[in-house]
């Protein structure tokens, strides 16, 4: 059966359901005409007895009517009578049961109502027998038997059993035709559909699937397949945009060393030129690594191979020391950063990745902010989350550019290209924040500057140790917050 495709074994599967349906319907409808037309006979045989019945009771000379009967019912069409008195005599037997036995009746003082059965004589064939018990015009008890031949019910019921006999086969075969025709129709979405995912390939990833009807099964898998699909067509292309990108970035500096290092061996040159030059080579070298450490970051948070150290994290002690470490950097600047008294709070996550959060975001601050101007931090405990805000007065970012300061090597506009950022920042701060489950957005500071707000769940109050939240996206590669308590 599973060699078959689904369009046979529908077909199948239908035939053999109509085929038991029919043949269940044609039981019961072939039962039902069978007792109809017993029905009819008994009835026939019935009237038949009142009608002789009715002559009996005409004349009350038992003589006198016996020659009526004679008369009337000796040979009465295909029926035969038998009249018996209460000792089960014969007072009158129609010519054709003269030589004929009929079973043994029940005397008709011992009947109540009439009686039904079947004879069959051989060479005769089968009859229908009715007994009742009745009372002459003297009220003496009598037994009136009458018969009539089966022929016409076995014939009648004949003609309906060859009428279903003939037609079910041709219903049956209808039914399969039908049923290969049904079940094509109704599949061929599912044909349409295979046809078209045999042209997605990794190139063409645009392709999508048809959706014939949206309202049915199929119409839902079509549309959530294509949904898979643009979610890894967005994925494959983020990741070539990204190869390209770390690629460009890369290739960057490593020119500049092979151009500078090419320059200074191209004639003999001073201890001061030599100098410059392994300066500048020594600044490259730096950002070179820089970069490769941010790329490596990145690619581990996608990845999902850090390892989670779900610690109770004093945050507001964290972003304190941060700060602290930029103030030296910032006086030589000449901005003034000005922290405002952070309360302490406690962050269930990981120390390490929130300190290169907290650190990223105020050296991007600092990094922006010509002399002259100011870095403000700040946090604020609300009673589920924890906000943190670093506000400057720096270049800006043009508000068309601020749904994109996230994406990895994007870079706001020329005015902040001489500060040669690596342009993946922000991105791991967003990794680090969906990390921890909470969100980062940045907004314009007034005229001038850039606000970055982070807001990270708050650690539920009560005994530190005992508490671990399980994090999905923190926990990846973890089925269970046990694995993550053993941590």
């Amino acid at each position: 059966m599973k060699r078959f495709s689904i369009r046979v074994r529908l077909t199948l599967w239908y035939m053999l359901f109509f085929l038991l349906l029919l043949v269940a319907m044609g039981t019961l409808v072939l039962w039902r005409v069978h007792s109809h037309l017993v029905a009819n006979a008994d009835r026939s045989l019935t009237e038949e007895i009142n009608e002789l019945f009715d002559e009996m009771q005409l004349v009350s000379d038992r003589e006198k009517m016996v020659e009526i009967l004679d008369l009337r019912f000796s040979s009465h069409s295909h029926y035969h009578f038998q009249v018996l008195d209460h000792e089960l005599k014969p007072i009158f037997t129609s010519r054709f049961l003269t030589h004929l036995d009929l079973p043994q009746a029940t005397p008709p003082s011992q009947m109540r109502g009439a009686e039904y059965s079947d004879v069959q004589w051989p060479g005769l064939g089968r009859f229908r027998l009715v007994d009742m018990a009745l009372r002459d015009s003297q009220s003496n008890p009598l037994l009136i038997r009458a018969i009539s031949p089966r022929e016409l019910i076995d014939r009648d019921f004949d003609s309906y059993l060859w009428m279903f006999a003939t037609l079910g086969p041709i219903a049956v075969l209808a039914a399969l035709l039908a049923g290969y025709l049904v079940a094509g129709h109704v599949l061929s979405p599912i044909k349409q559909i295979a046809e078209k995912a045999r042209l997605i390939s990794a190139d063409r990833l645009h392709e999508r699937l048809p959706v014939v009807c949206e309202f049915d099964e199929l119409g839902e898998l079509s549309m959530t397949l294509n949904k898979t699909f643009d979610r890894l067509e967005k994925s494959v292309e983020s990741m070539k945009r990204f190869t390209s990108d770390a690629a460009h970035e890369l290739r960057s500096p490593v020119s500049v060393l092979r151009a500078e290092a090419e320059i200074a061996l191209r004639k003999p040159r001073t201890l001061e030129e030599y100098r410059s030059v392994v300066e500048s080579t020594l600044a490259e070298t730096v950002r070179l690594g820089t970069l490769v450490d941010q790329l490596l970051t990145l690619s581990r948070h996608d990845a999902g191979i850090e390892r989670l150290q779900t610690d109770e994290v004093p945050a507001g002690a964290l972003l304190g020391d941060v700060v602290t470490r930029f103030r030296v950097l910032a006086k030589q600047k000449s901005i003034n950063l000005v922290s405002h008294e952070i309360p302490d709070c406690s962050i269930n996550g990981h120390d390490v990745w929130l300190s290169q959060l907290f650190y990223n975001l105020i050296d991007n601050a600092v990094k922006f902010t010509p002399a002259g101007g100011m870095v403000e931090v700040q946090v604020t405990i609300e009673p589920d989350c924890v906000t943190f805000s670093v506000a400057d007065t720096g270049v800006g970012i043009p508000e068309a550019h601020l749904p994109h300061v996230f994406e990895r090597f994007y870079r706001a506009d020329a005015a902040r290209e001489h500060y040669r950022g690596t342009g993946l920042g922000l991105s791991i701060c967003k990794s680090i924040v969906d990390a921890h489950d909470g969100t980062i957005e940045v907004s314009k500071n007034g005229d001038c500057g850039t606000v970055v707000t982070v807001r990270l769940p708050r650690m539920p109050e009560g005994d530190p140790a005992d508490v671990v939240i399980f994090n999905p996206k923190l926990a990846r590669g973890f089925d269970s917050q046990d694995e993550v308590r053993a941590l």
